[in-house]
C-alpha cells in the first residue's frame, strides 16, 4: 500500500537522516582504536597516512531521548593509558561522536576536529604555508589563499580515502575474521596491562 504524503512528517524525515550518523560513529570509533593499535594507514594509490587523536574525545550511546554523551579531555597529546576511561566507555558500547585529531602525510600535518554526524572537518589547522620569496611579492595573500585551498582539498581527499578504506573493510569478510579480533585483542591486552596483569 502506498504511503500518503502526509504520513511522513518533516520530523520523521529528519529522524531518518539522523539515523545515518551511525556510519560516522562507527568510522570514528574504528579510526580511533585502529590508530591506537597502529597509527600508520596504507591507503589506495600508495597513500601513506598517519593518524592520532589528541586531547579531546566525545563518546555517545543510545538514540533519541535516551542518547547520552560523555567528553574525555587529557592534558597533552595522549599515550594509551591516558584514554583509560574512554577505552572503558567503548567496551561498554559507547561510540566516538567527535574527536580532535592530527593527520600526517609526506605533504604535511593537519590538525582538525571531526564530528561523526557530518564528517566535515572543523577547527582546521593546515601545514605551514611558505611566505613569498624574492621576486614573488605579487603572489601575496591571493597566492597564500590558493595554497590554503589546495591544502584543505588535500585534507578532504585524505578523509575520503580513510572513510573508503573503512567501508571496504567493514563490508568485507575480513571485518569479522581479522579486523574485529585485532581491535578486540588489543583492547583486552590494554585492559590487562592497565590492571597490572601484563603488557600491551
Amino acid at each position: 500500500m502506498a504511503v500518503e504524503h502526509n504520513e511522513l512528517s518533516n520530523q520523521d524525515f529528519f529522524d531518518l537522516w539522523q539515523d545515518t550518523r551511525f556510519i560516522g560513529e562507527e568510522f570514528l570509533t574504528w579510526l580511533w582504536l585502529a590508530s591506537e593499535v597502529d597509527s600508520h594507514f596504507k591507503l589506495k594509490d600508495d597513500l601513506d597516512v598517519e593518524v592520532w587523536f589528541e586531547n579531546s574525545l566525545k563518546l555517545e550511546s543510545g538514540s533519541g531521548k535516551s542518547r547520552r554523551q560523555v567528553t574525555f579531555q587529557t592534558a597533552k597529546e595522549t599515550a594509551s593509558h591516558e584514554w583509560a576511561e574512554a577505552f572503558m566507555a567503548v567496551m561498554l558500547a559507547k561510540k566516538v561522536h567527535s574527536g580532535k585529531l592530527k593527520v600526517k602525510t609526506a605533504g604535511g600535518e593537519w590538525s582538525l576536529v571531526l564530528p561523526a554526524d557530518s564528517l566535515c572537518p572543523k577547527s582546521i589547522k593546515v601545514p605551514p604555508i611558505a611566505d613569498p620569496g624574492p621576486g614573488e611579492a605579487d603572489r601575496g595573500m591571493i597566492g597564500q589563499l590558493l595554497d590554503r585551498v589546495v591544502l584543505l582539498s588535500e585534507l578532504s581527499a585524505i578523509i575520503d580515502a580513510l572513510l573508503a578504506h573503512f567501508l571496504e573493510l567493514r563490508l568485507s569478510p575480513s571485518w569479522k575474521t581479522e579486523e574485529l579480533p585485532r581491535l578486540r585483542g588489543w583492547l583486552i591486552r590494554w585492559d590487562k596491562e592497565a590492571r597490572g596483569q601484563g603488557a600491551v
